[in-house]
C-alpha cells in the first residue's frame, strides 16, 4: 500500500465494544502496522468491524476474530489485496461509507 502508514476504521458500537478480549487481539495484531481510528457503530453489529481503505474505497469486515482473519488483516494492509479469508466478512451493504 506504499509508504503511507494505512489507516484501520474501528468500530466502536455497543456491540464491538462488549468483545474486549477480540478488540485487544485486534489492536496487537495492527499495531506498528496501521493507525487504528476509532469510528461510531457501522450497524454491522458482528465485532470487531474494521474498516480498510480498499482501491480508493472504504471496505467493512465483520467478525474479525481469531488468528487467521487477524492474519489476513495484517495481510491486506501490507500488501492493499483482499485475502480470501476476509472476502468472506466483507459487507458490501456499507462499501464506501464511513458513518
Amino acid at each position: 500500500m506504499g509508504s503511507k502508514t494505512p489507516t484501520v476504521y474501528v468500530c466502536a458500537g455497543s456491540d464491538c465494544r462488549e468483545r474486549k478480549a477480540d478488540a485487544r487481539k485486534l489492536r496487537g495484531a495492527i499495531d506498528g502496522v496501521a493507525t487504528e481510528v476509532p469510528v461510531g457503530c457501522q450497524k454491522l453489529c458482528d465485532g470487531p468491524v474494521v474498516g480498510v481503505e480498499v482501491d480508493d474505497t472504504v471496505q467493512w469486515f465483520g467478525a474479525v476474530r481469531g488468528k487467521k482473519a487477524r492474519r489476513a488483516l495484517v495481510g491486506l494492509l501490507e500488501t492493499g489485496a483482499v485475502p480470501p479469508e476476509l472476502k468472506a466478512l466483507r459487507s458490501k451493504k456499507r462499501a464506501g461509507k464511513l458513518r
